[in-house]
């Protein structure tokens, strides 16, 4: 595999005990690329501190799990991806403009396949089945991560 997209609910499994984490680590370490955006990396640290404020784990866990992520930034596990902002909002218009009346995208759904197409990506990795159909729809290959939510 090569340049792997996760979308924020497939990333944070790397960083938080959740359904789907043996599946996302596999991917994970068969990419040869995973990039990582300011939309991602705001979204996943905000998830890891969502995850404390819900005690679905332990404050000590959080702080770890935030110190993992600056961990796998320093080593190059996740690389930072500069994407064209303003070419991402370009494109996520157009595909709401095509997809969201049938598939009823999030506007989130919309702007990670922006992201993931203007990043480069070879595929992207969620659990999210709107996104997943949207994908498909734009001819992103994706891949489902398994989840208890489909968003």
């Amino acid at each position: 595999m090569s340049k792997v997209y996760f979308d924020t609910g497939a990333l944070v499994k790397l960083y938080i005990v959740e359904e789907g984490i043996n599946f996302v680590q596999g991917k994970a370490r068969s990419a040869a690329s995973i990039p990582l955006n300011q939309l991602q990396e705001t979204e996943l640290r905000n998830a890891i501190h969502a995850a404390v404020g819900r005690n679905a784990i332990p404050p000590a866990a959080g702080a770890s799990a935030l110190e993992n992520v600056e961990s796998d930034i320093r080593a190059g596990i996740l690389v930072p991806a500069a994407v064209d902002w303003p070419q991402v909002w370009s494109r996520a218009a157009h595909l709401a403009r095509l997809h969201t009346a049938k598939l009823l995208c999030h506007t989130m759904d919309i702007l990670h396949v922006a992201a993931a197409e203007a990043c480069g990506a070879d595929v992207l990795a969620t659990s999210n089945h709107r996104q997943f159909k949207l994908c498909k729809a734009a001819g992103l290959p994706v891949i489902r991560v398994p989840s208890g939510l489909n968003s």
